[in-house]
């Protein structure tokens, strides 16, 4: 069973190595999301970091930043599975199976002006930076985010709608092509949700007015199902049963994983619902 306690260590472990290892290279570290504000889900605890790289990268930080994952994996792997996923989507094979806890390290560049910075970084969504930004937890180093405003409108997530769907699908279609549909259901489970989730999360974005985009109102639904639902069933009706359908595999994803029908059918489901947010671009 994962507990606080051992997510606690493994997040502390991380922390430091990262300091020892990579503070010469990097102006700020971070931790993000939902550990931050304590609303990580043990059920499948998914746990962020923000690294911002002084300019330019490394391809040895990077090799560095894979040699402490692997000292994670190695140092919990009594305890629970640490499987790194990166996005855009890298998906790692867990060197056992067992329960997972989920890591995800963004590394960005570090620029002269906020509008540099943004526009080195943009593979990464502005609204995603901005969750970054309102969660936020300093490891270590300056406040780079402080200053730069992520600010979302409706013309800009629209104009990188096409973009972002299609990645999405063209990586969810080779899903049960890459995988032995026996013995790897986890992994098809889990690579379906993790594109759920996100495409949730777009599909909020889509369906916001510039008035709720200014306001950052997508930053209280994201870390709430319930709301997430009801604002899917008032914005976007026939999409409800696929979005209760992903926040329930959220929910029991320790329990479902294994499941060849609970993995064929959220594969089905992820599927359907990206469908229907191209209608709305």
């Amino acid at each position: 069973m994962i507990t606080k306690v051992k997510v606690d260590e493994l997040v502390n472990f991380l922390n430091l190595e990262i300091k020892r290892k990579l503070e010469g290279k990097l102006d700020s570290a971070y931790i993000v999301g939902s550990y931050t504000q304590g609303k990580i889900s043990l059920v499948r605890p998914d746990i962020n970091w923000l690294l911002v790289h002084k300019n330019p990268i490394q391809d040895e930080t990077r090799w560095e930043l894979g040699e402490i994952l692997t000292e994670a994996i190695d140092k919990f792997i009594n305890d629970f599975v640490v499987r790194p996923e990166l996005r855009p989507f890298k998906f790692s094979y867990p060197i056992k199976r067992g329960e997972d806890v989920f890591v995800n390290v963004s590394i960005v560049t570090n620029a002269s002006s906020p509008d540099e910075f943004k526009h080195i970084n943009n593979f990464i969504p502005g609204y995603v930076f901005e969750g970054f930004k309102s969660t936020r937890s300093l490891i270590f180093g300056e406040d780079t985010l402080k200053d730069i405003d992520f600010q979302v409108t409706k013309k800009s997530v629209h104009d990188d709608a096409v973009n972002k769907l299609v990645s999405h699908k063209i990586q969810l279609d080779r899903v049960p092509l890459v995988y032995h549909m026996k013995k790897d259901t986890d992994l098809i489970f889990n690579e379906s949700l993790s594109h759920g989730k996100n495409l949730l999360y777009y599909g909020v974005e889509l369906l916001m007015s510039d008035e709720e985009l200014e306001n950052k109102k997508y930053i209280d639904i994201f870390s709430n199902s319930d709301l997430i639902i009801d604002f899917y069933k008032n914005r976007l009706p026939d999409t409800l049963n696929y979005v209760k359908e992903i926040v329930s595999s959220k929910a029991n994803f320790d329990a479902w994983k294994g499941n060849p029908k609970k993995a064929r059918g959220l594969y089905l489901t992820v599927s359907a619902f990206s469908k229907l947010l191209f209608r709305i671009i």
